[in-house]
């Protein structure tokens, strides 16, 4: 009879540790929403070139349908890469927006010094 109770007190309390320690140490955070407003740039020509104006536009828009990596520029000057919520590309999601006043809202992600936004919505602003 000892070693029944003994059993089970030890797969309840086996139990509880690995339910503990899965909410500690693997459940990840939701990233916060935030609204933001600034403008959709390039990757390539923003960093390595600091383009990003109304003159760039053309070419941001086609650098991004290559493939070239979105980024967004907030109005603070900070940058952060665009991310959809799914492993896809966001080419399609910011098409003909780049180097134009946007407003985007998403959830903020940062791994490794990275900083980025999972695209939720995002709208070009009148001028």
């Amino acid at each position: 009879m000892k070693r029944l109770v003994f059993s089970i007190a030890y797969v309840l309390v086996a139990g509880a540790a690995l339910l503990i320690g899965a909410s500690v140490f693997g459940a990840e955070e939701k990233p916060p929403s935030v609204t933001l407003t600034g403008t959709v740039v390039d990757s390539h020509c923003y960093v390595t070139h600091g383009i990003h104006d109304a003159g760039h536009t053309a070419c941001a828009n086609a650098c991004i349908a290559r493939g070239v990596p979105a980024g967004f520029l907030a109005e603070d000057g900070k940058l952060y890469m665009l991310f959809g919520e799914k492993p896809f590309s966001v080419k399609d999601t910011v098409a003909d927006l780049a180097d134009v006043p946007v407003k985007l809202t998403g959830k903020l992600v940062e791994r490794g010094g990275v900083k980025g936004i999972q695209i939720q919505s995002i709208e070009r602003l009148s001028k």
